[in-house]
């Protein structure tokens, strides 16, 4: 049972966000602070948690102020009897070349607790890890190539991207205490409906072996809006644990916008 309820509930970081970004520098183009994107994590297709990804005005850097994204993941009531959940993520993107200035995890997992900081010197290519367990902290610097990303700031970097099926995308990220170099193929295009609509979509299929649970585990794919703003809507992942989705609830762009291009009208029934 905790490892179904584990699965479910750290789905959208562990995988989702596990997606690498492209080796160059690009400008952020399909998001902007006021952003919030909402969902529901199913295990074999039962509600087990929650997860809410924003974006706000972070600090200044320069001229500008970084876009801070805030994603958090929670189970549900029934699900906080077996394994409680509270994990917050965070990732400080300069608009100007898409890239991470700092990543912060704080994990709140049944009874363990860690703190996870990352600092990204883009310039020295250096990142400086800092772990908190309890009263013991622990601080390295590492090296990285140019233009790495975490976790989080990876699947932003990917909306940036224009997508075509047939192709391979190559992507950097830091984790794990390691650089990884990362492969996600555009594969298709589908219409696919969810509670926040009904969109034309991009599947990517991320080809994920980044250490834990579901590490060259299973398949996963990721449907995102096949528009400019390329808004993840769907996930379906089929690991060992058996399937576990996330869908979107409901959406606001950075504009105030909750209505785009990809949107389709719905069918009857739902």
């Amino acid at each position: 049972m905790k490892t179904f309820v584990r699965g479910a509930l750290v789905l959208w970081v562990l995988l989702f966000t596990s997606m690498p970004v492209k080796a160059e520098i690009q400008g952020v183009t399909a998001f902007e602070p006021g952003e919030k994107l909402v969902y529901v994590l199913k295990w074999a297709g039962v509600p087990a948690g929650d997860s809410v990804m924003e974006i706000v005005e972070g600090d200044w850097s320069g001229d500008t102020h970084l876009y801070r994204v805030i994603s958090t993941a929670k189970s549900r009531s029934l699900v906080d009897l077996f394994y409680k959940v509270r994990n917050r993520y965070e990732t400080h993107i300069h608009p100007l070349d898409g890239l991470t200035r700092k990543y912060l995890f704080d994990m709140k997992e049944g009874g363990k607790r860690e703190e996870r900081l990352l600092i990204f010197d883009q310039n020295e290519l250096s990142v400086t890890r800092i772990l908190r367990k309890k009263n013991d902290v622990q601080i390295r610097d590492y090296e990285i190539p140019l233009y790495t990303q975490d976790n989080l700031s990876a699947l932003y970097a990917l909306r940036n991207e224009s997508l075509h099926v047939g192709d391979s995308l190559v992507y950097r990220v830091f984790e794990s205490r390691k650089n990884w170099e990362l492969v996600i193929d555009v594969i298709a295009t589908e219409e696919v409906e969810v509670k926040a609509g009904r969109f034309r979509t991009v599947v990517v299929h991320p080809k994920l072996k980044f250490e834990g649970i579901f590490r060259r585990k299973g398949e996963l794919h990721v449907y995102m809006t096949d528009d400019h703003w390329h808004i993840p809507v769907l996930m379906k992942s089929e690991v060992s644990i058996g399937s576990i989705n996330a869908e979107l609830v409901s959406f606001t762009l950075g504009g105030g916008e909750k209505e785009i291009s990809s949107m389709l009208p719905q069918e009857r029934g739902h």
